[in-house]
């Protein structure tokens, strides 16, 4: 399902990053630029979650709020406020109104995309269990077989769903889950016990479900914050998983299976039999399908270089026994069917090709990002806000420079009239903005012309509007002479 965001910020770097973010990871976006849009907008369509700027010309977030609660539309779709400001009060202002959740401008697109798939889980969760609710007590009693058959589907296609988070390892869950229950199978396990460690083969990563898809498909090495947040993902599928009691090493499978048989694992370094036989079960086929099917980061190993992996971690990191059977069932594939698909041959020369291509546009883009640094442009700042994608990142620098000429405009047109009010929510915005392309000096001066006029130093404003003008001016000539020299976009 294809969820329906609503973005209603008036800023348009804003709505541009927010929009691009979610439709690159799956969402339906519908921009919108003020509150009165978005009360329009809901009397005829209702969205899946709607993201609110706090400060906006016109009526503010807050007021937007309250006509949606009166209106019912706030109890149908959850809220998540956006905001520039630094303060806590506004925080707890936005949770009082009734918003499920806030998130701070400018966007970090992990915490953005993290906050905005748990909101709609957690707001569908409540919705269904309310209607599970209902649904239980119509119904007397349904067919233990039926059951049985129904909650394998739903197990298989969440597993599905985790594993498609990585483009890479799609069937990866099942995979671990076939490797496992023949594992099972040799060591002798019953056909029930055989099912059972089917089924928590198949939610092992449940957990993953929380990690950003950005670290999950990242190419490159992880970084210490970066591994940490993977690492996680044990603890999470415990959490997701421990209230199924009907089955309790569901949530035991996927919170020890990246433990180690010498203690050195996590997330309790738990050592040789004191970890769960289906977690030590289940690491060994983990292990082995990590080698045998493509990742973000490598492709498929050879054969005998995975058995000597296994070999090599037979007491160390796999419970020897398990280990042995996968060994066993290695040297009975002589084909080497236990792996993912292979890419065509065609497919294969198409990629190395397209890869000999790149290096000329990488020199290209690294030329690009240099002058976007001489220019005064933190583009590692800048890149953060956009999923390090320096495509995304050229479109944000493009969206930035189209709308100065209206921003400088409406400042300046505030700051004749004196009108400190709207010239207080428009350098807020350009706040944010410069911020967001990685203009640090901009967005720090507009953030000390934003506190003055909110404490109405007009003597501030009348010394430095000037400055900001010109700086803004700086900031796109500088960004207009990258852009036009490397023809980026």
């Amino acid at each position: 399902m294809k969820y329906h965001i609503a973005v209603t910020d008036d800023d348009d770097i804003n709505r541009k990053a927010a929009e691009l973010i979610l439709s690159f990871n799956g969402y339906k976006v519908t921009c919108l630029k003020t509150g009165e849009e978005l009360i329009e907008f809901v009397r005829e369509e209702i969205p899946d979650l709607i993201l609110l700027d706090v400060h906006m010309t016109g009526i503010d977030g807050f007021e937007t709020m309250k006509m949606l609660k009166v209106m019912g539309v706030a109890e149908k779709v959850p809220v998540i406020f956006l905001t520039a400001d630094n303060d806590s009060d506004t925080e707890t202002k936005a949770l009082e109104s009734g918003a499920m959740d806030f998130v701070s401008k400018p966007f970090v697109t992990s915490v953005l995309l993290l906050r905005v798939k748990n909101t709609i889980q957690l707001f569908r969760l409540q919705n269904d269990l309310k209607q599970e609710v209902k649904q239980k007590t119509a119904q007397a009693f349904t067919e233990h077989e039926r059951n049985e058959r129904l909650s394998m589907q739903v197990v298989e296609t969440l597993a599905g769903t985790i594993d498609a988070k990585d483009k890479y390892t799609n069937g990866h869950s099942s995979r671990v889950a076939e490797y496992s229950r023949e594992i099972a199978r040799r060591a002798g396990y019953s056909e029930r016990a055989l099912e059972d460690i089917y089924m928590i083969g198949l939610l092992h990563d449940v957990g993953k479900i929380g990690v950003p898809d950005t670290i999950i498909n990242k190419p490159s090495k992880l970084t210490d914050e970066e591994y940490e947040m993977i690492k996680t993902h044990s603890m999470t599928g415990y959490e997701i998983l421990k209230n199924i009691t009907e089955m309790p090493k569901l949530a035991i499978g996927a919170r020890s299976h990246h433990e180690r048989y010498d203690g050195t694992g996590y997330p309790d370094g738990l050592s040789g039999k004191d970890i769960p036989e289906e977690a030590r079960i289940i690491a060994v086929a983990d292990a082995y399908d990590a080698m045998s099917s493509r990742r973000s980061y490598h492709s498929i190993f050879a054969q005998g270089y995975i058995r000597s992996e296994i070999i090599k971690g037979k007491g160390t990191q796999f419970d020897p026994q398990f280990a042995d059977i996968m060994l066993e069932m290695i040297s009975e594939d002589s084909d080497y069917k236990m792996k993912e698909t292979v890419v065509s041959a065609d497919g294969q020369k198409e990629t190395l090709q397209q890869q000999a291509q790149s290096t000329e546009k990488d020199e290209e883009m690294f030329a690009f990002l240099s002058m976007l640094e001489a220019g005064g442009i933190d583009t590692a700042v800048g890149l953060k806000y956009s999923m390090n994608d320096v495509s995304f990142y050229t479109e944000m620098l493009r969206e930035f420079v189209s709308g100065a000429e209206d921003r400088e405009a409406a400042l300046c047109k505030c700051y004749n009239a004196k009108d400190y009010e709207k010239y207080k929510v428009y350098v807020h915005s350009l706040k944010s903005a410069s911020k967001t392309i990685g203009a640090g000096s901009l967005s720090g001066l507009a953030e000390k012309m934003e506190n003055a006029a909110m404490d109405m130093d007009i003597k501030y404003i009348d010394a430095n509007h000037d400055m900001l003008i010109s700086s803004l001016k700086m900031t796109v000539g500088g960004v207009l002479m990258a852009t036009n020299m490397y023809q980026q976009g």
